[in-house]
């Protein structure tokens, strides 16, 4: 069938982030970006002109019904493939393949088996050239604030699932990455478990703020960890929805906020974007 150029849905007056050239200072911008894929020698488009800015420090989360193009956005932020149409620039400046300083987490890890803990924290420290006592003493560091300290010299297979994503996360932060790409990490999770890592992140966010482009089919986790939401329609996938996320007097009191009924209103608008009836 025959692609068809959609029209993003507009929000209320005032109440929309803006996207276009007047944003400055962002450290990630992607300008009407489309990623299209041959598929039995006919193009396939998996988004549409899709543009996002993200400020140096700001937390963006991108939603949407399956489908709908969001690991193809982080893909092509992080160089992983050449947009179709559109540009993305980092820091004003358009790069070719992986840069050091963006940091990738995806939602099943990708730890060394033959490593533990520390050794599997400290590897992008041992890419760096760092000696090993620095470096391991720089990852049991920060293994103790992914509140691994007790699991040091245990290996990934003897980690539960939560413990192996936060050993990820500790992997990723240790290269001080000023750009974080995060692809649904905590969606294998249960729900008590997906609550600690939001918990934890937001700690360590506190401390340590990289800017952060972050996948989840989660409208909920969404909410809860940014400072925007880009809620993406369609197939192929088009910015439905750019809302900033305010009103809430402690972001890092995840309980309260859900009770807050700002909260269940961003949720619906959310919603009613990505699976409008």
């Amino acid at each position: 069938s025959r692609m068809q150029t959609r029209t993003p849905a507009t929000a209320e007056e005032g109440s929309e982030t803006p996207s276009g050239p007047d944003r400055v200072g962002s450290i990630l911008r992607l300008e009407s970006v489309t990623v299209s894929y041959l598929v039995d020698e006919r193009l396939h488009a998996a988004v549409r002109d899709v543009s996002i800015h993200l400020d140096e420090g700001k937390f963006i989360s991108i939603v949407g019904p399956s489908g709908c193009g969001k690991t193809t956005i982080l893909h092509a932020a992080a160089g992983l493939i050449r947009p179709t149409a559109g540009s993305v620039l980092y820091l004003g400046q358009r790069w070719e393949g992986r840069h050091p300083d963006i940091g990738y987490v995806t939602q099943k890890d990708t730890l060394l088996p033959w490593r533990n803990v520390v050794d599997n924290i400290a590897l992008p420290l041992e890419m760096k050239g760092m000696g090993k006592k620095e470096r391991r003493e720089q990852a049991a560091a920060m293994a103790e604030r992914m509140q691994l300290g007790s699991f040091l010299r245990h290996y990934p297979a003897q980690l539960s699932g939560g413990m192996r994503q936060r050993v990820q996360l500790g992997r990723t932060l240790i290269g001080n990455p000023k750009l974080l790409l995060m692809d649904e990490p905590f969606g294998a999770l249960d729900a008590y478990l997906r609550l600690r890592m939001q918990e934890l992140l937001l700690s360590i966010l506190s401390e340590h703020r990289p800017s952060i482009l972050f996948v989840t089919h989660d409208l909920a986790e969404a909410i809860i960890l940014s400072d925007e939401v880009v809620a993406l329609a369609g197939s192929p996938g088009y910015v439905g929805l750019h809302r900033r996320i305010e009103g809430f007097s402690d972001r890092g009191d995840i309980m309260a906020m859900r009770t807050q009924s700002n909260f269940g209103e961003y949720e619906r608008e959310l919603w009613l974007t990505i699976a409008p009836r």
